[in-house]
C-alpha cells in the first residue's frame, strides 16, 4: 500500500474515532437532560417522590454506562485499525 494512502487512512480513522467520541458524549449528555424532566414533575407528587428519585438514578447511570461502552469500543475498534495499519505500512516496506 502507498505510503500517501496510509496517511490518508491514518487520518480517516483518526476523525472518524473523534467524530464517535464527540457524539456519544453529546448524545448521552443530552438524552440524560431529557430524561431528567419527566423524573422532575413525577418527583413533585409527593407519595411517589422517593421511589421516582430511585429510579433516575438508576436511569441515568444505565445511560452513563451504554454511552461509557460506546466510547470504549470505539477506542478500541480504533487500536485495532491502526494494528492493522502498522501491518500494511509494514509489508509494503518489505519487513
Amino acid at each position: 500500500m502507498q505510503p500517501e494512502t496510509l496517511r490518508q487512512l491514518r487520518g480517516a480513522k483518526a476523525l472518524l474515532e473523534d467524530a464517535i467520541e464527540a457524539a456519544a458524549v453529546n448524545i448521552g449528555e443530552a438524552q440524560k437532560k431529557v430524561t431528567r424532566y419527566p423524573y422532575r414533575l413525577l418527583a413533585g407528587i409527593q407519595p411517589i417522590a422517593a421511589p421516582v428519585r430511585a429510579i433516575e438514578e438508576v436511569h441515568l447511570h444505565i445511560t452513563d454506562g451504554v454511552y461509557y461502552s460506546i466510547r470504549l469500543g470505539n477506542r478500541l475498534v480504533g487500536l485495532v485499525a491502526g494494528f492493522a495499519l502498522d501491518r500494511f505500512e509494514g509489508r509494503s516496506r518489505g519487513e
